[in-house]
This record gives C-alpha cells, structure tokens and sequence, in this order.
C-alpha cells in the first residue's frame, strides 16, 4: 500500500535562520510564513525491505538519502515517545515529485519534508494532531513545520533542548486574507550552499543575537498581528525589515553567504520604485536564494504580474495563499 501526500512552499515573513539545536533543528527564534498553494510537491510512500529514495525531477545523491534516512531516525524516535514504538516500519520507499527547482530559495525543502510525515502518518494510520506532525517535519528540514498548516502559520520554541520544544501552529486558515505571492526566479542554478548548511554558521555573524532579540521582542508579534488585522503596510514594513536584516547577517557570518545576487537587488530596486509611483500594496522577501517574493493584494495582482512578466529572462509562479498539506 502507497499513501501519497501533497504539499507547497511557504515563504517565511519573519525568516527562520539559526538553530540552538542542529540535530532536533530547534530554531532559534519563532518564525512567521504564508502557505503557497503552488508550485507543488508529491510525496509517496511505502513499505520496503530497504531505504529507497526516488526523484522523478532530479538525481538523488548518497547526502539526499542519508538526510532522509536521519529524518526517519529521528521521526522514529519521536514517534516512540507518542507511544507508537513500532509503527514505523524499518525502511520505507519514498518517491517525490515536485514542480518546485530546488535550492533557490522558493522552499523546496520544507514542502518535501512536511509532506513526508504527512504521508507517514497515513501509512501507520495513527492518530496524530497536525502539531505533531508538525515535528515529525521540523525533523527534516526547520521550516517545514509551517508548511503543514494551510494559511499563516508559525513556528513557536518552547523551552528546552527536547525533540518537540519547536511546534508549528496555524495563525489563521487560508480564507482569511486572500494574498498573493508573484514569484520571480532570476536563476534556476542550484546554490552551492544549503540552508542546512547555512544554519549551523548563523550565530557566527556579529548581528545574528541582535536579530534573534529583535524578533522576541517585537517582529514576531507585530507580523501575527499585522496578519490578524490585515494591515498590509504594517506587514510590509515588517517583513522586509526582517529579510534584509536575515541576509544582513548570513552576509557577515562565517563563512559568509551571498544568496542575494545583483538581478536581485535590481528588481527589488524597481519594485521599490513601483510602489511608491503607483501606490500599488506590494512587498518583497526573499529567502535563502536569488527568488524574489512579491507579496501583494487582490486589487494589486495584475500589476504585479504584469510587472513580473517585464523581466527578462525570469521564470514566473504565480502563486496565493494555500490550503496546507494534505493526503491525496
């Protein structure tokens, strides 16, 4: 029996960088995101004799399995603490196939692994919350947490050091802020470092526990807030304060990451330009990569398309705020 489960990018608002826990990938500081509903990932499993770990959009290395087979170790684990000791068979059969480039900064990871323990729990046919699974992906990749939870969702750290003390949580469901994300990807080239990667130098930037204070004492509530009252502008201004000040510190940390590239710069330099002629509620966040997020109203989509479909030589997602990851 194959159970199969489908998931999207989200795109952090309040970015997600540094843990204080590698392993468990316990992040340093709450994080906020939108939940896509395209590009999409499928993510099929199965039981197997051995790991088997199959790509339909691209060739799996021995690291791509050897994360996975530490994300079922770990998930194992966890689930032994819920009291599903055996329910997880030795191996499992994976195959994933996503319409989403990996490694540009438009969250390839996190909808993979959110659908993975999605799809695992379809498996066991265990009756687990979406927090719990919520962990199970967090497990595989930080941000995934989010991807479970349709909407605005967030990650929230408990306290501690233990394998559940980073749980995702819903904000509000998708129906309650029709936003769209106009993604322009200047390069498909996979970035030569990962976020994984990334992580585990964060705390090396001079700025990185300024960041992380930051975010405790005002960014992350006033972005929750901003989305529960569906002010835009405070949105806006928040959520590119805290990009910026993200790729600030992945810029000056050791040793130093420039996933920003100068066709970056440019559009956000244009998109800057555009919104303060035209007045058009629009703003930009990029993660760890060169893809640019233009997050922007109903009455603002067309423009932004329009304005998205003017740079050359970009590919183009039109995406919007999406229903979280499902079983199908």
């Amino acid at each position: 029996m194959s159970i199969t489960a489908r998931s999207a990018p989200n795109i952090a608002l309040i970015k997600y960088w540094g843990n204080r826990n590698d392993t468990y990938r316990l992040c340093a500081a709450n994080s906020t995101s939108m939940t896509l509903n395209i590009p999409g990932v499928r993510v099929s499993v199965a039981h197997a004799d051995t790991l088997v770990v199959h790509s339909l959009n691209k060739q799996m290395t021995e690291k791509d399995t050897l994360r996975f087979a530490e994300t079922l170790r770990l998930i194992r684990g966890y689930l032994g603490s819920l009291g599903y000791d055996r329910a997880l068979p030795a191996s499992l059969h994976i195959e994933i196939d996503s319409e989403i480039p990996p490694s540009i900064g438009l969250a390839s990871s996190s909808a993979v692994f959110s659908a993975l323990p999605k799809a695992i729990a379809g498996l066991l046919d265990a009756d687990l919350t979406d927090e719990q699974i919520s962990v199970m992906a967090r497990l595989g990749s930080g941000s995934a947490a989010r991807s479970i939870f349709g909407g605005f969702s967030a990650i929230r750290n408990t306290g501690g050091n233990d394998i559940d003390s980073a749980v995702g949580w819903q904000i509000v469901d998708e129906h309650h802020w029709q936003l769209h994300d106009i993604i322009i990807v200047p390069s498909t080239q996979e970035k030569k470092v990962g976020s994984s990667e990334g992580h585990a130098f964060a705390q090396t930037s001079p700025h990185f526990a300024e960041r992380i204070r930051a975010i405790k004492e005002y960014r992350q509530q006033e972005c929750i807030d901003a989305i529960e009252q569906k002010d835009f502008e405070k949105l806006q201004h928040i959520a590119e304060e805290d990009c910026m000040d993200m790729h600030r510190c992945m810029e000056t940390q050791q040793p130093p990451l420039h996933y920003l590239s100068s066709e970056t710069l440019r559009i956000v330099g244009e998109v800057k330009q555009l919104r303060e002629a035209e007045h058009i509620p629009v703003l930009y966040t990029m993660d760890a990569g060169p893809t640019v997020h233009l997050f922007c109203t109903n009455e603002a989509r067309n423009r932004i398309v329009e304005f998205a479909h003017e740079q050359a030589d970009c590919t183009i997602f039109k995406a919007s705020i999406g229903p979280g990851t499902h079983l199908v």
